[in-house]
């Protein structure tokens, strides 16, 4: 009897040691809000909650050493410090309220998604694949995971005009989409400016941004609303020529748009300083400021309404304001949901599994 409980103990060993024999990925981590979550859904939404978490990464942290980073602690925006773990598994669950709670509110207005957004969802899908498809597999998450996630996206899309449209459950009103507009929106006249000679691509050294960036807020300061144009394109080829590069003034001019930058994208594509440069604008001011750390933005605010209807531009407010709003809905009706998730199947899909790279 001893050796065969021997060779019993071998057998198992050798058998935990082997690729072929592991525990099964079960098919289900449970359910929230009366809807099961699909390993896959489950292994997405924990492997973009891990992304996020990276983003907060200090100097000394390595996000590619998984088990390391999430035994470390993160501080997110505006947060206290949080283990990585708790931070990637409550996001998570997060991301999976979410998730149910879009699609009961797109069922419960008994709504169908528009082909146009069935279309872009499979494009995106397709992009995600060809590029992060590799990846993907190698963190068990398959293409039907990702297309489903994809038009539940479209589908919060969608809730937007279902929602807050002219035609929509709770229409926003004239004032509401006034106001946003005129606190939340910047109607921007604007160029960029690349901190790098564009055909040799060598980046300006700490001095010559310097220099590029004073050249630039001179041009900004000399401006008025009837000059910006004139004013800006005169500046550009002596902003350019201090990384040595050429700009014609016809290919100066053409540089130069029109565009919003809503509050949120600002604070999320400027440092601090910039996003108070830009944002303290009244109309008819222009300033010049660092965006990112490739490129500078002389721009100048413009007011909307005096060009622009806002019947022309409801559809742009509503994306911004609409958006905002749907979000929050959803983030409070996922919030609401029961949840009844399997620790014993999520203990099997653990994120020190995850793959950083395929």
């Amino acid at each position: 009897m001893k050796h065969k409980l021997l060779a019993l103990a071998s057998a198992l060993a050798l058998c935990l040691a082997l690729a072929g024999c592991h525990f099964s990925t079960p098919d289900t981590v449970g359910a929230i809000g009366g809807e099961e979550i699909g390993s896959g859904l489950y292994l997405l939404a924990q492997f973009d909650a891990y992304q996020q978490a990276a983003q907060y990464a200090g100097e000394d942290q390595d996000p590619a050493d998984v088990k390391a980073f999430l035994s470390a602690a993160i501080t997110p925006d505006g947060g206290e410090a949080v283990a990585v773990s708790d931070y990637v598994a409550a996001a998570t669950e997060d991301e999976l309220r979410r998730y149910v709670a879009v699609e009961a509110r797109f069922a419960a207005l008994g709504a169908e998604l528009d082909p146009a957004y069935t279309a872009q969802a499979d494009s995106y899908t397709d992009q995600l694949m060809d590029s992060y498809g590799a990846l993907y597999a190698a963190n068990g998450i398959g293409e039907e995971t990702i297309r489903s996630y994809e038009y539940n996206l479209a589908k919060q899309s969608a809730l937007v005009e279902l929602l807050y449209g002219q035609d929509g459950e709770t229409p926003l009103t004239d004032e509401e989409l006034t106001d946003h507009l005129e606190n939340e929106m910047l109607y921007l006249r604007y160029v960029t400016v690349p901190l790098y000679n564009t055909s040799t691509f060598a980046f300006a050294d700490e001095a010559q941004a310097a220099e590029m960036l004073s050249l630039a807020e001179a041009a900004a300061a000399d401006s008025t609303p009837d000059t910006f144009d004139e004013t800006v394109a005169a500046a550009l080829p002596g902003i350019y020529a201090v990384l040595d590069a050429e700009l014609s003034a016809e290919d100066a001019a053409a540089q130069l748009s029109s565009s919003f930058l809503t509050r949120s994208q600002m604070d999320a594509s400027f440092s601090p300083e910039a996003a108070a440069a830009l944002g303290g604008l009244d109309y008819g001011q222009a300033a010049a400021v660092e965006y990112g750390s490739t490129s500078l933005l002389i721009a100048l605010r413009l007011d909307p309404l005096a060009t622009l209807t806002l019947d022309d531009l409801r559809a742009t407010i509503l994306s911004d304001l609409g958006a905002a709003l749907v979000q929050a809905d959803m983030e409070a009706g996922g919030a609401a949901l029961a949840a009844e998730l399997d620790q014993a199947a999520m203990a099997k899909l653990p994120a020190s599994r995850i793959k950083t790279g395929a």
